[in-house]
């Protein structure tokens, strides 16, 4: 009989696996992370080697690998790995770097919501560029009744045009062409997770344009209350990134965003992974 896995809670949002190594571990143990992971928002296994194949091939646990968007971000060979960092290679910025740094959801453009990431850190500042993770499950459930069902009613707008404008600040990336073919997606303030069924805050500050039957401008304005009061202390868990981490997280029950570190002094590098939708290995 496989022995279980050996895990320490990460606040009520997560787990971390203790003395794991991915790469050379048998299915049954693989099949204990998949349910781990049904069961935390965050998942955290530290001291990793993984190959490209075998990040790839891990992620897809978690569900249909999605390509990144961005060709000169993305992981040379390997389009379902997009890298974050901030090196200069032959001459050229090596991946995405200044991503995430206001809290946000992954994959709200999506039709369907169910995303997972995985981040992978190989190369990792001594001090900062942490990541933090709130707990929107929690944040949710911590809200009188009367209100939860208010809150569901409310219907929200993600546009990709509107978040592509927002991260890169030039507005000339798009053409008028590209911004049409960029269909708005509504989504829920409030759904249910696909991962494991609970009901959750569905919040990011990137896509969000607004709000059904309001303006935008009130519509963003209730959205980034919801935000800062998600995003309390109280809800959040600090990740303090060591070579090796990898972290799983649920994008439906979870907001995140990526602290700064002096780019001057510390060189970074990121491999991350989206998988949609959720399906159990």
């Amino acid at each position: 009989m496989t022995a279980l896995l050996s895990v320490r809670p990460l606040t009520k949002l997560g787990t971390e696996i203790l003395d794991f190594d991915i790469a050379q571990a048998d299915e049954e143990r693989l099949r204990q992370i998949d349910e781990l992971y049904r069961r935390n928002s965050v998942v955290v296994v530290r001291n990793q080697r993984l190959s490209p194949d075998k990040l790839v091939a891990f992620a897809g646990r978690f569900g249909d690998l999605l390509p990144q968007t961005g060709e000169d971000q993305n992981l040379p060979g390997f389009p379902g790995i997009c890298v974050l960092s901030n090196k200069i290679v032959d001459g050229r910025p090596f991946g995405f770097h200044k991503a995430g740094r206001r809290w946000h959801t992954d994959g709200t453009t999506l039709k369907k919501a169910g995303l997972t990431t995985v981040l992978y850190g190989i190369e990792i500042p001594p001090e900062g560029g942490d990541t933090l993770f709130a707990d929107a499950c929690e944040a949710f459930n911590s809200l009188p009744e009367d209100l939860q069902a208010q809150l569901e009613q409310v219907q929200v707008i993600h546009s990709l045009a509107y978040l592509m404008r927002r991260a890169h600040h030039r507005p000339e990336l798009l053409t008028p062409e590209q911004r049409a073919a960029m269909e708005d997606v509504v989504h829920p303030l409030v759904l249910a997770s696909p991962i494991d069924g609970r009901k959750t805050f569905y919040l990011t500050s990137g896509s969000a344009r607004g709000v059904v039957g309001m303006t935008d401008e009130d519509g963003r304005k209730l959205l980034s209350d919801w935000i800062d009061y998600a995003t309390q202390d109280r809800f959040v868990y600090r990740h303090t990134w060591q070579p090796g981490d990898v972290v799983i997280w649920n994008d439906v029950s979870t907001l995140h965003l990526a602290t700064d570190f002096d780019d001057t002094k510390y060189e970074r590098l990121v491999y991350r992974c989206w998988m949609t939708p959720f399906v159990p290995a």
